[in-house]
């Protein structure tokens, strides 16, 4: 072999170990950067999962929320159903009184709101015919104050309004029965709320 064949496989020897080095680098800085991006992208794929997760989580919760608040106003109006129907039939019930009870109702109303000066009592047209005698006289004598029965009926199912000059207090079945209707669902809402 010739000094010049052994330089060239010198060189040719000196270059394939460079190009094996160089290989071997570039194969490490490969697999350094498909390894840095592997992490990367993991790291990427976790923050998405938990974003996810917790978008999830969120929208459960929102569901539930929905759906408890659905439920409330389902039963408000269910609650308020049953108190309309109840209230209707103790409209009817007290509509349907025997004389006697329902002119002590209207008698307990009238000594509640009683002043100490003349008045007046309204009662609706039915009322009129079958007002027990001396209604009016009974009760002024317990209130110490004249009581008149108007001769002009009230407009009105039942119960009565009482008229203290230009104060009026109503005592209508209707209006006494709405006042509770409102007081029950006011209770029944907050009861239904508080929970």
């Amino acid at each position: 072999m010739s000094g010049l064949d052994k330089i060239l496989s010198r060189i040719i020897a000196d270059s394939q170990a460079k190009a094996d080095q160089e290989m071997i680098d570039a194969a490490d800085k490969a697999a350094s950067i498909l390894a840095a991006d592997t992490a990367d992208a993991n790291m990427q794929a976790e923050k998405r999962i938990a974003a996810e997760s917790l978008d999830a989580l969120a929208s459960i919760e929102r569901s539930r929320s929905t759906a408890a608040l659905k439920t409330k106003r389902f039963l408000l109006q269910e609650r308020n159903r049953i108190i309309d129907e109840v209230l209707a039939g103790v409209k009817d019930s007290i509509c349907s009184l025997p004389d006697p009870d329902y002119f002590l109702m209207i008698t307990t109303f009238i000594l509640s709101h009683s002043q100490n000066e003349a008045g007046m009592i309204v009662l609706n047209k039915k009322d009129h015919s079958r007002v027990p005698a001396g209604f009016a006289e009974s009760l002024s004598a317990r209130i110490a104050a004249t009581l008149t029965i108007s001769e002009k009926p009230g407009d009105f199912d039942a119960g009565c309004v009482l008229v203290y000059g230009d104060v009026e207090y109503n005592g209508t079945l209707s209006a006494l029965i709405n006042e509770k209707k409102d007081e029950l669902r006011d209770l029944l809402n907050k009861e239904l709320f508080a929970e």
